[in-house]
Parts: structure tokens; sequence; C-alpha cells
């Protein structure tokens, strides 16, 4: 058994809670003087995860090896954890905190809380779900949890809990603000949704964090609760990285649910953006990767002080190899609904009928939760008749070799902020096309075509005109590379990260 995979014992008389942050990986691998420890938390990506940003946190934190790095996931209960990456000789991992592993928790008498306090439902449904949350009461409802971690189950089992939270949520969905629509009826099931929501939200508050000279969370949403904890605990700064918006995510994913009631949708919407609301309020600095996603921070309120745009890097080859001119076609990403598979199938379809020997090979896993997304794909993909002129290809593990076997990358996301694929299509000198999403039209400009999101013509032309016109094709990938090469280099990235966590921590770097 490798030493990544051991899972260390607490020490005896250590609680079952108390052991939520021990490691996973033993300490005496890391060096033994002292120096910066960073907490770092992710929100379903690394290590057990594929991806833009796991690829991201892994060259990070391999790469500023003069600090110590503590990896503290947060992941969806009940599933076999895998780990994807072999950790850094400066990082160990934490235990992870395990969402949504427990059967709904009904609104039953098993104690009565005593005291006049609030309870701790009725102060997060303030803190989190007005169209302007109240931080302070958020903050002290997820400090509370922390201290006293043991009475949240029982409370959020108490009947006395449970009317009180259903008082203050009907206050909450009857307030008015000018900037929101009135909100949905909440019917029994959806108030029984949120207040299991809530319960996670408490759960993830209270798991203790250890000591360390800067929080770093990978997301506005769960991975920021226990930041926040800590830092009004111990007034560590905070430093949060935007890969996306994670307010903006959860919109998008509201306008995909066809199923999901009015209640649902409001539901979903509020939470995000109570916790990225949060999450901005206490993170000292915001480290977006695009200044699309900084358009979108100071939106909602943060001083442009606090906005430090660090884009996304990636090592660049010596010098790029040509393509291969068999019109083939790659795309790489999950397969999940932000990705728009169903646009690429259609805009494969049109592509093959006027190009017949042109062929679409899709790389990358599905999303955990999107199997049926998958499937619906899989169909429609015989649906329209495109037998091995598409081809969806799974995992990668050498996504360089992948591209190089292009002649253009291909992106049709409804929404990215600057996703790797095209970065690794640049570092390849390859031609993009993709839509016109976050931070795309930056990052391509002058060496790759875009359209709007959905448009399945303007994209199917953009391809058919770089596969018959190779000299345009090659002269957008050699502008790609050098524009990498000048921007987009993983040792600006490094740098920039370098420089920002020193001055953090008034640490030598």
């Amino acid at each position: 058994m490798s030493v990544e995979s051991q899972v260390l014992s607490p020490p005896r008389g250590q609680s079952g809670h108390e052991r939520e942050w021990w490691p996973m990986r033993p300490a005496a691998r890391l060096r033994a003087r002292p120096r910066a420890r960073i907490l770092i938390i992710t929100e379903g990506t690394y290590p057990y995860a594929v991806g833009g940003v796991s690829s991201w946190c892994d060259a990070l934190i391999g790469r500023l090896e003069r600090f110590d790095w503590d990896i503290l996931p947060i992941v969806a209960g009940g599933k076999r954890l895998h780990q994807n990456f072999t950790l850094p000789a400066n990082a160990r991992l934490l235990h992870p905190i395990e969402l949504w592993s427990e059967a709904l928790i009904p609104p039953r008498v098993i104690a009565i809380r005593s005291g006049a306090r609030e309870s701790i439902a009725a102060t997060l449904v303030r803190g989190l779900l007005p169209w302007e949350p109240s931080l302070p009461d958020f903050r002290a409802a997820i400090v509370r949890c922390r201290h006293r971690p043991y009475d949240i189950r029982r409370e959020f089992r108490s009947r006395q809990t449970w009317e009180e939270f259903l008082r203050v949520l009907t206050r909450v969905l009857d307030e008015s603000h000018d900037d929101s629509a009135p909100a949905p009826v909440y019917d029994a099931l959806d108030a029984a949704r949120l207040y299991q929501t809530l319960y996670w939200v408490a759960r993830t508050a209270a798991v203790p964090t250890p000591p360390c000279d800067l929080l770093h969370a990978t997301a506005a949403g769960w991975s920021a609760i226990p930041a926040i904890v800590h830092k009004t605990l111990h007034g560590t700064p905070m430093l949060l990285t935007e890969h996306g918006v994670y307010v903006r995510e959860a919109y998008f994913a509201a306008l995909r649910d066809a199923e999901g009631s009015a209640a649902d949708h409001h539901m979903s919407t509020r939470l995000a953006l109570g916790l990225t609301r949060a999450a901005y309020a206490v993170a000292d600095t915001i480290a977006p990767v695009t200044e699309a996603n900084a358009e979108w921070e100071r939106g909602l309120g943060v001083a442009r002080a606090r906005i430090r745009v660090i884009p996304n890097g990636i090592e660049a080859a010596t010098t790029p190899v040509a393509p291969p001119r068999a019109a083939r076609v790659i795309a790489m990403g999950r397969i999940d609904p932000l990705k728009d598979v169903q646009t690429m199938l259609l805009v494969a379809q049109e592509v093959t009928r006027r190009m017949p020997e042109s062929r679409f090979e899709y790389w990358g896993p599905i999303t955990p939760g999107q199997e049926a997304y998958a499937e619906g794909c899989a169909r429609m993909r015989t649906q329209l008749g495109l037998g091995d002129r598409f081809r969806f290809m799974g995992r990668t593990t050498d996504p360089q070799a992948v591209i190089r076997g292009a002649d253009l990358v291909l992106m049709t996301s409804i929404s990215e902020a600057m996703p790797m694929s095209l970065l690794e299509a640049m570092a390849q000198g390859r031609p993009i096309v993709a839509t016109s999403v976050g931070g795309v039209p930056d990052v391509v400009r002058g060496c790759g075509i875009v359209a709007a999101p959905g448009d399945v013509h303007g994209l199917a032309s953009a391809i058919v005109t770089l596969l018959r016109t190779p000299s345009l094709a090659a002269e957008l990938g050699d502008r790609g590379f050098g524009r990498l090469k000048r921007r987009y280099t993983l040792e600006l990235c490094v740098a920039s990260y370098r420089e920002l966590i020193g001055s953090m921590i008034e640490a030598p770097v």
C-alpha cells in the first residue's frame, strides 16, 4: 500500500469529531523545519477528480514548495473516493468533509432545545436566504457550530427548532426588495429540503481546521465555510480563488433544471448568493482567473483593491508539432450540461454534412451526478446518425498527446471562466473554435474564432472554414502559441501566487 493511501488512526482518547482533520498522510513526510502552512479547501475537485481546477491545484502546491500545504477536500458522501493525484512532498491530505451521506432527518421530536437562544437553522435562514443576507448572523451561526458541534444533530431533530425555522423562513420569504422578484411559495417538502441543506452547512462549519498561516478557498461556496469560521476565530488571512463564478453557475443550473419547482430554483440560487456574499465579505484577497469573473465580483460589492486577477497557466511545448490534417476536431472536458455537449453534437452533424470526412472526438469523464445527461447525449448521438463520426472517448491521462492529434479544438460551453482545454490547445499550436463566454474571448483573441453559445451555424461554419483553409488554421495556431508564451505560462501563474501569498502571510518567497 502506498504512503498516500494509508489512513492514520487518531491518538487514543481523540473523539470522532476531532478526528475530522486528522491527516490521511503521515506528517513525517513533511519537512521538519517550521515553515508557513497553508490550508487549501477544495470542493469536488482535487485530489479526487480530474479537470482544470484539480490540475491547477496540483501544479500550484507542487511548484510552491517553500510552503507546506494541508488539503481539506469537500466531497459528496456515500461514494468510494479514488485519489487521482499523487500529492507533492510538501502536502498532506486531511480527512474529507463528506456531504449528503445521511438520510433526510425528519422534523420529529428527539430532544427539546433549552434556553432562549435562536436555533442554528433559523439564524442560518436569515444569514443566507434573503436578497441581502445578514453576514453577522451567518458568521455567528457557523462559529456556534464549531464551538458546539455535538448540539447540531440533536438541535436539528428538535420540533422546537423546526417550528422556529418555519416561522423565520415565512418572514424571510415575505420580504420584498426592489431588485428581486417575490419569493415563490414553499411547500412542506421544499422547506424540508432547505432544512436538510442548512443542516449540512452547520455540519461543514463544525469540522475543526488545523492551525495555519493562510486560508485558501478554491470556490465561493461550500469550501468557503470552514475558512470563514477559522478566520473569524483566529484572524488568519483568507485568499479566495474563483475559477468560475459560483453564483452565476447556480443561476445556469436553475435555468437548466426543467423538473425543479420554483421553490427549488429560488432555494438553490439564494443559498449560492448567500454563500458567495459571505465569502466575498470575509476574504482578504479574491483572485479570479479572468477579468470576466472580476466584473461579477465588483457587481456584488467587492472593492477593486481586494481583487487580483491571476490567469491560469500551462507549460507550452518547445516547438508545436504540425497538425495531422485529418479533419479531426477534438473537444476536452467533463460531460456536463455546462459544457453543452448537445450543441456540440448538432455542430458535428452540420460539419459532417458539409465535410463527410471530418471526425469529432470528445475526451473527458462524466461529471458525478450527471449520468442521466450523459445517457441523453449518447441517445442524441444515435438519433442524429453520427456513428463513428462523433465518438465519446472517455478520460485521458495525456491531454497534450490527444491535442497533438487534432486539427483544431472545439468548446461549446455555456459558462466558463478560463478553460484549461483552450490553454492546452494554444500550448500545442492548435486553432480554437469556442463560445464567447466568460474569459474565453480575451484568451483566444487573435488565435481562434468565437460564436455565441448555442449558435450551431456559427460554430459549424467556423470549423469548416478552418478545416478547409489549413493556412489560416496554421496562422491562428501559431498566434495562440505565441500568446500563451507571453501571457499564460505556468511560470507566470505560479510566480503571481508566490508573490501574493508571500505578501499575505509576510513570509519570504
